[in-house]
């Protein structure tokens, strides 16, 4: 008997051949008026070729460059003329294939056309990754026909490519988006709210699971199996809101009465705090021998978003200052009882004691909008949550900083994330004219890395398309993209954004013969040269004989350095054969990524000397 797909899924696939057709009816234009041309620098070919061929398509592509920071051969082009959800989601290989098929017709593509083609792509996205969330709603259902293939494997990957400090660089954005696609979400979601109620899934294999350095899960505690969601789609940072109710901290944004409410006023169940992540986390890291996913050396962020309990806007508090210090909308004494939940649990949590960083699989990270705030904690004296967290014997809950706070101070060891709101964005979800992180917050995050801190950026909560702002991100250098559309953002890191700067590093270790701790790394060669900075035109300090297993202190940006092929602006800090310290550009490192820092390297080298400047430095 043949077997049938549910509604959301016949959805995404009719959306995908329409906008397959539209594309195929300009290739089929292209084939008929156009005449194939070999790109630039190359040959005739010795037999003649069909215009808007595959082939032809790829290399017209290819030439001209219509789809950045890809590589696209014949195999992609048909994958999107058929109508692959993997591919007809993204507006950048949709609006490329356009194009192509334009420049061989000998006719511009107009903006209008390519804002269509564009909203059509974002509206395949949206319905993709709505079906993708009503399958986890659903029980008793037959298995359904939809991707499973292993995503789509490029030879070119967007990443942080870096200029040269202070040179912003702009990344030609192919197309405008608009706002589109909302009647078929809310057509959408009329259908799931006549799904069955949700069925407890078996969790994906870890082992078979890729951790992605870069994804965030925003407002985890709103997916239908917090944690487990997030983790089956490789996320490395879980992002929950807490409140603090009858004494008891649990999963809401805030609360009317005794009903929990999320960040859109809607009614949610309230989930505890403790069972939700702590425990879960936990039964993980048991599992796993002492890590979240096997073999990843990083910990997974945990952010938890201090809340109101009764306003919506702000932290109401009494006006008398003795009630307010034990008011359940005191930030302080949320995060008091937040600590206090972390005790039974301190085995898994990376810490920084009084001499040394101690690696753990979860850190735990206390963000939210009054953290710096001055609160009361008597009749006669006041704190603030920065406060609170800096007195700490040993560190294990840390705080989620500010540009404006924390990124010319030295303290990423309390600090170790610095978070921001996107800039103001248009419909596509960038600026009008302009990449908002690359020209905005460019030395925002180059300060905050050189200390130290890792970056991330909340996704905009409204957009039909995220990709060019998460494109914009990565090329800002951003180390977090904070997005509560698990699916869509964990295909697209999968595709664009894999993988990190190389070097398989291990976690922190004390190395007796150099009497201090650091993080061993793998090496592709010997005699790789240590500068005395980390620029490739500084002076040389001295050289690595060996390669292979090294260790480092820590790793920072600096300038840009080409080794063959290879492209890299981060460098490791370690000592040279000759005893004098310096830079290892990080082309040295196996498995490197363009442009990417190394994967579970610490930033700058305040792992190592807790205390001191994040400068790494002689000891």
């Amino acid at each position: 008997m043949k077997k049938t797909s549910p509604p959301w899924w016949d959805e995404v696939h009719e959306a995908a051949q329409l906008l397959a057709s539209r594309l195929n009816a300009l290739v089929t234009m292209a084939a008929q008026t156009g005449v194939y041309r070999p790109p630039p620098g190359t040959p005739e070919p010795r037999r003649r070729r069909r215009p808007a061929s595959l082939r032809h398509l790829a290399e017209v592509i290819r030439a001209h460059r219509l789809a950045p920071g890809m590589s696209m051969d014949k195999d992609d082009v048909a994958a999107i003329l058929a109508g692959d959800p993997r591919w007809v989601t993204d507006p950048v290989p949709v609006l490329a294939v356009a194009r192509a098929a334009h420049l061989i017709a000998g006719t511009p593509l107009d903006d209008a056309d390519a804002d269509r083609l564009a909203v059509a792509a974002a509206h395949v996205s949206v319905l993709l990754d709505a079906a993708r969330d009503a399958d986890e709603r659903v029980s008793d259902l037959v298995p359904v026909t939809r991707p499973q293939a292993e995503p789509v494997v490029i030879d070119a990957y967007f990443t942080t490519r870096r200029p040269v400090r202070r040179k912003a660089l702009i990344v030609g954005a192919v197309g405008v988006l608009v706002l589109a696609g909302f009647a078929a979400v809310a057509g959408f979601r009329s259908v799931t709210r006549e799904a069955p109620p949700p069925v407890v899934a078996p969790p994906a294999a870890a082992g078979s699971v890729t951790p992605l350095g870069h994804a965030d899960a925003r407002d985890d505690y709103l997916n239908p199996r917090p944690v487990r969601d997030a983790l089956d789609h490789g996320f490395t940072g879980l992002d929950t809101d807490v409140v603090l109710h009858d004494g008891t901290l649990l999963l809401c944004h805030h609360m009317d009465g005794d009903v929990c409410k999320d960040p859109r006023d809607n009614r949610i169940t309230a989930k505890p705090f403790d069972t939700t992540y702590l425990q879960a986390l936990k039964t993980r890291v048991d599992t796993h021998d002492g890590r979240v996913y096997p073999g990843f050396h990083q910990p997974v962020l945990l952010f938890v978003e201090i809340t109101c309990v009764t306003a919506v806007t702000g932290c109401a508090l009494p006006a008398d200052p003795a009630a307010a210090a034990t008011d359940p909308n005191n930030p302080l004494v949320v995060a008091r009882a937040i600590m206090d939940a972390l005790i039974p649990y301190r085995k898994m949590l990376l810490h920084v004691d009084g001499t040394a960083r101690r690696w753990g699989p979860v850190q735990v990270v206390l963000t939210g909008d009054h953290n710096n705030d001055r609160l009361p904690t008597g009749t006669t004296g006041d704190d603030s949550v920065r406060g609170l967290l800096a007195r700490q014997p040993d560190t294990y809950t840390f705080l989620d900083g500010t540009f404006a706070v924390d990124r010319d101070q030295h303290n990423a060891d309390l600090v170790p994330v610095i978070s921001f709101p996107n800039p103001v964005t248009g419909a596509n979800c960038t600026a009008p004219g302009g990449q908002p992180i690359q020209l905005e917050h460019w030395d925002d995050v180059f300060k905050a890395q050189t200390t130290g801190h890792h970056v991330r950026v909340w996704d905009p909560r409204d957009c039909t398309d995220r990709t060019h702002f998460w494109t914009d991100a990565l090329y800002g250098g951003v180390d977090y993209l904070s997005s509560n559309h698990l699916a869509l953002l964990g295909d697209w890191l999968t595709t664009n954004a894999a993988g990190g700067g190389g070097g398989d590093c291990a976690v922190a270790a004390w190395i007796p013969d150099q009497r201090l701790n650091g993080q061993y790394c793998t090496l592709t060669t010997g005699e790789v040269p240590v500068m005395s900075r980390p620029d490739p035109n500084s002076a040389p300090a001295g050289a690595l004989a060996d390669g292979g297993r090294t260790w480092f202190l820590g790793q920072r940006p600096g300038e840009p350095h080409t080794y063959r092929s290879l492209h890299n602006f981060w460098w490791a800090y370690t000592r040279a054969d000759n005893g004098e310290w310096g830079w290892v550009s990080l082309v040295h490192f196996t498995d490197g990524v363009l442009d990417q820092s190394a994967e579970g390297l610490q930033y700058s080298c305040y792992d190592a000397r807790p205390g001191e400047d994040a400068d790494c430095h002689p000891l």
